[in-house]
């Protein structure tokens, strides 16, 4: 339940304004006010040059704070305003009826309203200085959370930078991207007539024989260096030709070296695989961190 304020004043009320609700709603509720007064700002230079002048006063007959704020610090003006939200609670208790006129040293002179004093000195600072204290520590708290969400945010984007990175050197390694294949074409100027030579070669024809294999020179030409029919293509040869002996004899026959590359060959693609879903389930498993750092 928001006070009706009235400003009678050159305060900027921006701020001002929702500190007044706010203490106005704590002191309320700590009270247990069942409605609210108007609070009206007061200049008055005759007043503020005063030095014992008058800081704020309660109208019972028309449930109104009045308080006067000219030269005065904002915190005062809120104190002052508990002070008489104390004693708007009291009329709404039937404090005041009991009441006769109000004179020169009344908080002296008369036990009920000096009691009604006490207890408007008592509570309103005491209102005033928790919901200060609370004030400050929702705002500190408030401040904190900022923070905290802003270095949490940071420390996130590095995070997630790292891991896209990682990400990403995982793409490039197993796809082999990021590496230039192509070479650029150079000129051919100021090239060596012998670097010319070397590139300018002209296949010689191969003989159809089986080609020379290792020391021993090709049988259909009697060379050395032969390529035979195959045209000097690396004829692959097993890994473990042991395994692929089956008769144990120490040769492998051209069965026994057909199975051997089927099995081998087979076996490769079997590790592939294996590589190939190693990767996916690390690059799934990062993924969904992400994502999960990410809501």
């Amino acid at each position: 339940m928001n006070c009706q304020i009235k400003n009678n004043s050159n305060m900027d009320m921006q701020e001002l304004s929702p500190l007044i609700d706010d203490l106005a709603s704590a002191v309320q509720q700590k009270v247990g006010l069942k409605s609210m007064p108007s609070i009206t700002l007061q200049d008055d230079e005759d007043n503020a040059d005063v030095l014992l002048g008058k800081t704020a006063y309660y109208d019972p007959q028309n449930k109104a704070v009045t308080v006067y704020v000219t030269n005065r610090h904002p915190k005062d003006i809120l104190r002052s305003i508990a002070h008489e939200l104390i004693h708007h609670g009291q009329n709404l208790r039937g404090e005041f009826d009991k009441i006769n006129a109000i004179g020169e040293g009344y908080a002296q002179n008369d036990e009920h309203l000096r009691n009604m004093e006490k207890e408007a000195y008592l509570q309103g600072n005491m209102c005033f200085r928790d919901w200060e204290d609370g004030y400050k520590r929702n705002m500190m708290e408030s401040i904190h959370r900022k923070n905290s969400f802003k270095r949490r945010n940071t420390i996130m984007k590095k995070y997630n930078n790292s891991k896209n990175n990682e990400l990403n050197k995982l793409l490039m390694e197993k796809f082999n991207l990021g590496k230039s294949t192509l070479n650029e074409a150079h000129c051919s100027g100021n090239r060596d007539e012998k670097e010319e030579e070397k590139e300018e070669t002209i296949e010689e024809v191969h003989c159809m024989g089986q080609g020379n294999r290792g020391d021993k020179p090709c049988p259909e030409c009697g060379k050395q260096k032969c390529a035979g029919k195959d045209g000097g293509k690396k004829i692959e040869e097993l890994e473990n030709p042991k395994k692929a002996d089956l008769d144990k004899d120490g040769k492998v026959s051209g069965y026994e070296k057909k199975r051997g590359e089927a099995i081998e060959k087979s076996m490769k693609d079997q590790d592939k695989k294996k590589k190939n879903e190693s990767y996916r389930r690390q690059v799934r498993a990062m993924m969904e961190e992400i994502l999960k750092f990410n809501k």
